[in-house]
């Protein structure tokens, strides 16, 4: 069933600031990424959070793990596992992303009487000429605040780990005791690092190199310039290395760390306009939203090359993926989200999807996958597939004919006629054991009867170890590894009215890609492998959500939740 309207809590229309301790501002709704029944028009320029208000986030190679806690009753705390990783031999700047994983790795925790989110964010001091950024905050926009203590009041333990002050402290004495520098163990932490540290970082790969290394820079916020510069200065100068320099410079409330002879540069850059300012990224963080308490940006073409030239491998990079992407990590009182959107993708075009033959599976699903529009999407991704196939055999045979003769098929007609509109797999709750488990198929939009014999051809191919029970009726193919199945399958179910599904996919009414896994209906197998630490936590998660879809001729917007009960 197509949900005309995003279903999900709104993240501040259940929380307010008045049921939180110490809270004395109103705060505003978070944004999120347009969902497909909203408006995709995105304002030109992006504006950061002020002082009683909220800005928008809404949700490709990945973000970086991240690891997000609430504090104690009077606030909240948050940690992120690691900082960017720059270069292997730049102790210099190994120490600004030490710090970085500090400020966002230990728990600096603020009150939810302090809800602005407000102040100036690593873009506004990385020039606007950088092709690749991310971005780390623990002071984020109100409305992310009060979601991340909602959800993460869900689950058990997450207040306990992520309030402790001292992690901070923790981790860093565990670097100098691993470093085996004995210059490091002259700083304290209390007294040299925690007093100017402050609550966001950023990285910013640029276009070029300088002396030899990549132009780059990381930005940390600090409360104190001066004493931050002195520090990280100080800091610097434990490498034993002569060719580890680095430059520090100051802008704006932060510190900048580059390679040695580009800090000069770097601020001449900035001075003809910051990346904030750069109106292809910030129009691709307002379609992004609210920025969360991650977030990360790409050139893809620019940054995959300059990849390329770090490891040395030359490889042309596929016109589907030329453009720009914009990831975040963000929470919503009711899950945690990674979502993303592809903007300037000349070579993808837009797909019809809807994920209704998703929702009209039968309720006691417990995963399933949804491909919509795949018809459409093999016509444009036919001959990168064949590029696959034939590099696969090292240039040992044409592998489409060889496949075509095998199973007596034509490609891509017949697989084209497979995927149909919609192409769906279920499977149903169960109890698994040695028997084969139920899983099911279904085709809508499709020449029914070619799409049998397709299967059967592959059942043949297969030498019995596949065996499936059909069915064919006008348009639609249904099977199922099970007798009885594929029946059920041809009844429309009621999956969609379930609050656990909506909450996890949110709106399907244009959804391309689907997955859904309802985690409390099958905890029960892996929860006894669970040790008794994370068992609880583990427990109280609900269910997993993957939508993905199209808004128009090289542009998309998935988002990846994690739902808590």
């Amino acid at each position: 069933m197509t949900q005309p309207n995003d279903p999900r809590p709104e993240p501040t229309s259940d929380p307010t600031p008045e049921q939180l301790p110490g809270s004395s501002e109103t705060a505003q709704p978070t944004q999120s990424i347009p969902q497909p029944s909203q408006s995709a028009g995105a304002p030109t320029q992006y504006s950061y959070p002020t002082e009683g208000t909220t800005s928008g986030l809404g949700g490709a190679a990945g973000i970086p793990p991240s690891t997000l806690g609430a504090g104690a009753a009077e606030g909240v705390s948050f940690s992120d596992d690691a900082a960017p990783r720059t270069s292997r031999r730049r102790t210099g700047l190994i120490a600004g992303g030490l710090v970085a994983a500090l400020a966002l790795g230990g728990g600096i925790a603020f009150g939810v009487s302090k809800l602005s989110g407000g102040g100036a964010q690593p873009a506004d001091v990385i020039p606007g000429d950088a092709l690749a950024y991310v971005r780390l905050d623990i002071d984020p926009s109100a409305g992310q605040k009060i979601a991340a203590v909602r959800f993460l009041s869900k689950i058990p333990g997450a207040r306990d780990v992520f309030s402790s002050d001292d992690m901070r402290q923790k981790l860093w004495e565990q670097v100098v005791k691993e470093s085996k520098n004995a210059c490091l163990k002259k700083f304290d932490f209390g007294k040299d690092i925690q007093p100017w540290l402050g609550q966001r970082a950023g990285l910013g790969f640029r276009p070029g190199k300088t002396g030899g290394e990549q132009n780059m820079v990381i930005a940390l916020q600090t409360s104190d310039e001066s004493t931050a510069s002195d520090t990280l200065a100080r800091l610097t100068a434990c490498s034993t290395d002569s060719k580890d320099k680095t430059d520090i410079r100051t802008r704006d409330g932060y510190v900048l760390l580059t390679p040695k002879g580009q800090g000069d540069t770097t601020l001449a850059a900035l001075d003809k306009g910051s990346l904030a300012s750069n109106a292809t990224f910030s129009g691709d963080m307002s379609a992004l939203g609210d920025q969360g308490v991650a977030s990360m940006w790409f050139d893809n073409a620019k940054f995959a090359a300059l990849a390329q030239q770090e490891s040395g491998t030359k490889q042309q990079v596929p016109d589907t993926l030329r453009g720009r992407s914009a990831f975040t990590l963000r929470f919503d009182p009711s899950y945690i989200e990674m979502a993303g959107i592809g903007r300037g993708l000349d070579a993808v075009k837009q797909v019809s999807g809807s994920g209704a033959e998703l929702g009209r599976l039968p309720a006691d699903t417990i995963g399933a996958f949804q491909l919509s529009g795949g018809d459409q999407l093999l016509d444009g991704a036919w001959p990168e597939l064949k590029k696959g196939l034939d590099s696969v055999a090292g240039g040992g045979g044409d592998v489409q004919s060889m496949l075509e003769s095998e199973l007596g098929i034509t490609l891509p007609d017949d697989l084209k006629v497979l995927l149909g509109k919609s192409f769906t797999l279920s499977v149903p709750d169960q109890a698994f054991g040695s028997q084969l488990p139920t899983v099911g198929l279904k085709v809508t939009g499709t020449n029914a009867k070619r799409a049998e014999e397709v299967l059967t051809s592959i059942e043949d191919v297969s030498g019995g170890a596949l065996s499936l029970d059909k069915k064919a009726d006008g348009d639609r193919l249904y099977a199922s590894t099970t007798p009885g199945y594929a029946g059920k399958l041809a009844t429309d179910g009621k999956l969609a009215d379930s609050e656990t599904f909506k909450t996890a996919l949110g709106d399907t009414s244009k959804m391309t890609v689907g997955f859904y896994l309802d985690l409390d209906r099958i905890e029960k197998y892996y929860l006894p492998d669970v040790g008794p630490e994370a068992h609880d936590a583990v427990q109280a998660l609900r269910a997993v959500g993957l939508n993905v879809w199209s808004t128009g001729d090289g542009e998309g917007s998935f988002s990846l939740r994690l739902v808590g009960n």
